[in-house]
């Protein structure tokens, strides 16, 4: 028991940081290190289980971050330069998968605590948009209180049903096999 707990922090703490160097990766690099992120996130899905239980989480989490990071693009919050031919640029999507695979894994311990899920989320979401603007990832449209304010918010919301999601789905996964 003592080693399956040791090999879950283990997997977690990997997941993670695997994690962070999506984020560099996606913030740093942008469209020029397009690329790089998506090998980063094959790997990811390679070393996973084979029977692709991860996808409906990878795709539903995701299309539900990229349509917030359109909807507040389209509200004037976020300016992307250079300007991004689809509605956001290609690698804050690969951020988004990236994200959604730490759901199941780095961030499973979450799933159960709701409010702690809010909280961080309301914490840490705007961290890392106010972490993208000091390196010239995005520009805030808003004022940085405002702006930070909205996004805490919208995050508040987001990381529960994010949880809420990827639970439902580990539930299915563990009844079929």
């Amino acid at each position: 028991m003592r080693y399956r707990a040791a090999n879950s922090t283990r997997q977690t703490l990997q997941n993670l940081l695997w994690f962070q160097v999506c984020w560099f990766t996606a913030v740093l690099g942008q469209n020029d290190w397009v690329w790089l992120l998506m090998l980063l996130l094959i790997a990811h899905l390679l070393s996973q289980s084979p029977k692709m239980g991860d996808w409906p989480v990878l795709i539903s989490c995701a299309a539900i971050g990229i349509s917030t990071d359109i909807l507040l693009t389209k509200l004037a919050f976020f300016e992307f330069s250079p300007s991004p031919v689809l509605a956001i640029p290609v690698w804050l999507m690969g951020l988004w998968l990236a994200f959604a695979g730490t759901l199941s894994y780095g961030l499973r311990w979450l799933q159960p605590h709701t409010f702690l899920a809010s909280m961080l989320g309301a914490v840490f979401g705007p961290l890392s948009y106010y972490a993208g603007m000091q390196l010239g990832a995005v520009q805030f449209e808003h004022r940085l209180f405002f702006t930070m304010l909205v996004l805490a918010l919208v995050w508040a919301l987001l990381m529960p049903l994010f949880c809420y999601i990827a639970s439902h789905f580990q539930e299915v996964k563990d009844e079929t096999n």
